[in-house]
């Protein structure tokens, strides 16, 4: 490897670096703990969890199959099976669901817009709205 090859390597790996931090921290910036956990089954919006207590508020009957109070879990319809979400310390998850290899459930936990957590498989997403969305604003930028 010549001196140049050196540099280069060593300028990308800052350079990537660098964008890898600025992620982080605007994300850890967009978290928001009274916004509004959107659940969408096929594209349709069929669940809100409000991220300040958990409270929610059911916007399709037949694709929420079951919530329990008591554990804060959101049971929904999903193509392959239910999408168990759970509500925890202003953060929303997907605890239990049914595809080939789980992704779902290893996406964590979030409360940030920047970081939706997405069910392809089911066909189900759960995003962030922050509370200072205004949905009648025209120049919103809605999902």
């Amino acid at each position: 490897m010549s001196k140049n090859d050196i540099i280069l390597i060593g300028t990308i790996f800052i350079i990537s670096l660098a964008a890898m931090i600025t992620v982080f921290v605007f994300q850890a910036r967009s978290q928001t703990i009274d916004g509004t956990a959107i659940v969408r089954y096929r594209g349709v919006e069929i669940l809100y969890i409000h991220l300040e207590d958990g409270s929610y508020t059911i916007l399709d009957d037949t694709a929420v199959i079951t919530i329990d109070e008591e554990e804060m879990t959101y049971t929904v319809q999903g193509n392959l099976g239910n999408v168990v979400i759970q509500y925890r310390d202003h953060k929303v998850s997907v605890i239990d669901e049914t595809s080939p290899q789980n992704i779902c459930q290893n996406q964590g936990e979030t409360n940030s817009p920047l970081r939706p957590l997405t069910c392809l498989p089911n066909d189900v997403v759960v995003s962030i709205q922050s509370s200072e969305f205004d949905p009648d604003d025209d120049d919103a930028i809605i999902q």
